[in-house]
């Protein structure tokens, strides 16, 4: 019963889900009207002097300069995630996962188990790999004949995403850690270990892995009939994969013997890493930002390939997957800036406050945040929007600030799986549409919403 209800919330994202770059666009038209008819903060104004304050606030935030660092850091994320799961050693323990599942529904639940996995180390890594191993899986299971639902593979490797923000490139529990930050003097700085390491974080990360895997098993269709087998090269021949020899000196240069030498790798690999060991060993968890994470996984990469031309071409091929975040990311800031010109982001904000008591407001927050996710899919954007109205909600009601952020993490990692955005890479990768997969992470959605509201309120 479950996998027909999959079926048909396949069928109809398939007829009703548009391009994730007509979303935004039809977001921003959406959010710019209820802006304009509902926002407290330009209620007293002219209805021209309405749409000038909208247009100049979605401007100032279009390209604001912090947002736009943001977006850079999102994409050095991206790419070094993606270049880490092309080295040679990640390709091959890929495929020898794959050969784990016997079965398609044990495929699923594999696929989702290691994108969750990789997901908590780097969201950047848990997309590409999530991508890279529900592929790969298609590509096993035609190799030997068997069926297997192709893209409720790729759902599998996105669903594994939700997860992201209780790892270790959270946004908003590594902003809240980092000195200067915004909200210090309100809430002082946050070390890891009082969110992402805590004993809620913990909990809410395992029951979520384990429910997103089951609920993917449900879904896979029992009749091979109704399954869309994986139809691309079976081979990795065009993928970027680190496919380049160090002895490639057939020229005789030294230009080319630098360019694939591994000596230039280890060398300069080994001093970025001796420089994190030194400096995670000062810092400890207080040590762990956006900043710092891009950096260890950019060191893990470049000791991983066998050449700099080797992890050249891995970065230039994880850049294409950035298009999306280069094209979409003004849009999604310039929403922002229309919530924040109009009070509307408050509002709603306030609207669950007035609801809420000291137990209740963690589960509202996470509400709101899956609201608000929908218009402005980053986390760190939201924080820097949401965070203070939080804070002074946390202040109000006597609730832990620990728990409000985290709740509003997971409210943000939530609704990714209806807003396609974040699977971009994931559907370049594997060939997918984002109505391929929406109807079945929307499923996910559903049945993990209810686990986290209830770990809200109990811990």
């Amino acid at each position: 019963m479950i996998s027909r209800l999959g079926q048909t919330l396949s069928k109809a994202s398939a007829r009703f889900v548009p391009d994730p770059f007509v979303i935004v666009l039809l977001l921003t038209l959406l959010t710019f009207l209820a802006s304009l008819l509902f926002g407290e903060k330009i209620a007293a104004l002219s209805l021209g002097e309405r749409a000038v304050t909208l247009a100049d606030g979605w401007f100032a935030d279009f390209y604001a300069k912090g947002l736009m660092k943001f977006a850079l850091q999102m994409c050095i994320v991206l790419i070094t995630g993606h270049a880490l799961a092309l080295s040679g050693p990640m390709q091959v323990l890929i495929r020898r996962v794959c050969g784990v599942a016997k079965t398609p529904g044990a495929a699923v639940v594999v696929v989702s188990l290691v994108s969750s996995v990789a997901s908590l180390f780097q969201w950047g890594l848990g997309v590409i790999v999530g991508a890279f191993m529900a592929r790969e899986m298609g590509r096993h299971f035609a190799r030997e004949g068997r069926p297997v639902h192709y893209p409720l593979l790729g759902a599998a490797g996105y669903a594994g995403f939700m997860v992201w923000h209780g790892g270790l490139s959270g946004s908003a529990p590594l902003k809240v850690a980092e000195p200067g930050h915004f909200l210090e003097k309100q809430i002082g700085v946050i070390p890891i270990t009082e969110t992402l390491l805590s004993p809620l974080n913990i909990a809410v990360t395992l029951l979520l892995t384990i429910t997103i895997a089951g609920a993917l098993w449900a879904l896979m269709p029992s009749d091979p009939d109704e399954m869309r087998a994986y139809d691309g090269p079976l081979d990795d021949a065009d993928d970027g994969a680190d496919s380049s020899s160090p002895s490639d000196t057939s020229s005789g240069s030294a230009i080319t013997f630098l360019e694939n030498t591994r000596a230039l790798n280890l060398l300069c690999g080994g001093f970025l890493a001796v420089w994190c060991l030194q400096f995670f060993s000062r810092k400890g968890a207080a040590g762990f930002n956006l900043d710092t994470i891009n950096m260890l996984f950019m060191t893990v990469g470049i000791l991983l390939h066998r050449s700099p031309r080797s992890y050249l071409s891995a970065v230039v091929d994880g850049a294409r997957g950035c298009a999306g975040i280069i094209l979409q990311f003004p849009f999604y800031f310039g929403i922002l800036g229309l919530l924040k010109a109009s009070g509307l982001i408050t509002q709603v904000a306030m609207g669950f406050v007035s609801i809420s008591s000291a137990t209740t407001f963690p589960v509202f927050t996470f509400l709101s945040a899956g609201l608000v996710n929908l218009l402005v899919p980053s986390g760190g954007g939201q924080w820097a929007v949401q965070g203070p109205v939080m804070m002074e909600a946390v202040r109000t009601l006597g609730v832990e600030p620990t728990r409000v952020i985290m709740a509003m993490a997971y409210g943000d990692a939530w609704t990714n799986m209806l807003q396609p955005f974040w699977a971009l890479p994931l559907l370049g990768i594997m060939g997918l549409k984002a109505r391929d997969i929406i109807g079945y992470t929307g499923f996910v959605l559903l049945v993990t919403g209810p686990v986290i509201m209830v770990l809200l309120l109990v811990m």
